[in-house]
């Protein structure tokens, strides 16, 4: 114990004692196990950027459809949402990230926020044109739509790295997405059909 500390011994200094370890073993299965668990391998960082983004969006639009007492609204819109954000927000998400390595801190979450925005309320005002919505409920849906999509770039690019550590939760997450996605195509085709 005193090997560091040479021209020391134990008798000179009254602290260093040779004390019986009982938790010893305990801490190395404790370090052991950690160890283990930080050997798991982590889900994929793009996968985990996609989950979190479309779960924010779907996130904003559940309660809506909660209060409207519309669940299958929510349901209608998640291949929208889905699609749309596979289509028209990865690519230009991926891009800013690997831009805004360099920057400054704080600023490539400022650039995602704004970016996020922008492409959900356009997507949302050419989708509520296409569907012929009055001019209101064009701007309410918009807006609201935008900021959806802000906070789900947001969390895709902070929070992104921390939840691929959860590999199961991950691609569990991805499984609800991708049932739920198909749900709403076939609520499309049996409104076709029928």
């Amino acid at each position: 114990m005193t090997q560091d500390r040479p021209g020391i011994s134990p008798a000179d200094d009254p602290y260093e004692f040779d004390w019986p370890d009982d938790a010893k073993d305990e801490r190395a299965a404790e370090r052991a196990a950690a160890s283990a668990k930080a050997a798991v391998a982590p889900a994929p960082l793009l996968l985990s950027a996609i989950v979190l983004g479309l779960l924010t969006v779907l996130g904003f639009l559940l309660p809506v459809a909660l209060v409207a007492g519309s669940l299958n609204f929510f349901i209608a819109m998640a291949a929208p949402i889905v699609i749309g954000g596979l289509t028209l927000a990865l690519l230009p998400a991926w891009l800013l990230e690997r831009v805004s390595v360099t920057w400054p801190r704080g600023l490539p979450e400022l650039a995602f926020i704004v970016v996020g925005f922008i492409i959900g309320t356009c997507w949302s005002w050419l989708f509520l044109t296409v569907f012929d919505a009055p001019g209101a409920a064009r701007i309410r849906g918009a807006v609201f739509m935008g900021t959806a999509v802000a906070a789900a770039f947001f969390a895709a690019h902070a929070w992104a790295e921390p939840f691929s550590r959860n590999r199961r939760i991950v691609r569990s997450l991805a499984a609800v997405i991708v049932v739920l996605t198909l749900a709403s195509i076939a609520n499309y085709l049996l409104f076709v059909l029928g």
